[in-house]
């Protein structure tokens, strides 16, 4: 048997988790290994592998070529190994100390953590949460792949090529500081044209339509930023508005010195979905998980 065939399940554990996090470190607490541990790990990986794999760099330790192939034939060969684990497994939620991934925006962390941590803490308080962002196109095989267990949002794009449930319908508001100069009290149509708009151009949202239409109208972009929840203080403190989902636009408000106005114009509602993969169906951790998620997040 070759040199090459003798690879350590363990070792390829240290390898996904290197790729994912790009980082010995968070590969590390990831895996609940000390940093020497995962070094020693990668230095074993690249002399099977023959290969640097990866090389680090300011953002990270970035893949070769060669890793990136290695990724995609490990991450499917693990996904099906842990599968199989599971599904001779019994899964007690209560006692259960497993690492759910979900993939959620940053306004999604704002809504979603606080009531699906309290349910968590209540049903499986040994249970280890972790939040992923990503590009809406690495979605459906990060979830195909087992990287995240579920990913919940508005995301129309990815609907046919993922399972997926209906959770709420959400539309959109205006969110302005109280003392707008030129707002007081209804919103029109010409005075939302004319003021100087924020907008939030995130890579996980499904909400390019909203830019298109802002274009349309002739709106004013004087901001351009990737996440929402810096918006309170820039429009507290600025002529800015912003359009945004109302429940966002709600939180925010308790911030202070912010108010929300309906739209002069008509959006098509949001529609927010959990997304799975067909491929861990059945598994009863992961349709556990489902369950609580549609549970906590459904009634929003």
């Amino acid at each position: 048997m070759s040199r090459k065939a003798k690879i350590d399940l363990n070792l390829v554990r240290v390898f996904i988790a290197i790729y994912e996090t790009g980082s010995v470190t968070a590969a590390s607490e990831r895996l609940y290994l000390t940093q020497p541990t995962v070094s020693y790990g990668l230095a074993k990986l690249r002399e099977v592998l023959n290969d640097k794999l990866f090389v680090r760099t300011h953002d990270g330790m970035m893949p070769t070529p060669c890793a990136k192939q290695t990724y995609k034939r490990f991450s499917g060969g693990m996904a099906q190994i842990d599968s199989a684990v599971e599904m001779t497994s019994s899964f007690v939620p209560a006692e259960t100390d497993r690492r759910f991934r979900v993939a959620m925006s940053d306004i999604g962390e704002l809504i979603f953590l606080p009531p699906l941590l309290k349910k968590l803490s209540a049903v499986a308080p040994q249970v280890e949460l972790e939040v992923i962002q990503m590009t809406l196109s690495d979605v459906p095989n990060w979830l195909a792949s087992a990287k995240v267990d579920a990913a919940v949002g508005y995301l129309p794009t990815i609907c046919d090529v993922t399972r997926n449930t209906h959770l709420f319908h959400e539309h959109y508001v205006c969110l302005l500081r109280k003392e707008h100069p030129s707002i007081r009290g209804k919103l029109t149509l010409e005075k939302f044209a004319s003021a100087r708009h924020a907008y939030v151009s995130s890579s996980f949202f499904g909400h390019k339509h909203l830019e298109d239409l802002l274009l349309q109208l002739g709106v004013k972009v004087a901001l351009r930023i990737p996440h929402f929840t810096i918006l309170p203080s820039l429009i507290a403190t600025s002529d800015m508005i912003v359009v945004m989902p109302s429940r966002v636009a709600a939180s925010f408000e308790l911030f202070g010195g912010l108010k929300m106005l309906p739209l002069p114009i008509d959006l098509p509602q949001i529609e927010v979905r959990l997304h799975w993969d067909r491929r861990h169906e059945g598994l009863a951790p992961h349709q556990w998980f489902l369950d609580i998620l549609t549970e906590t997040l459904g009634v929003l």
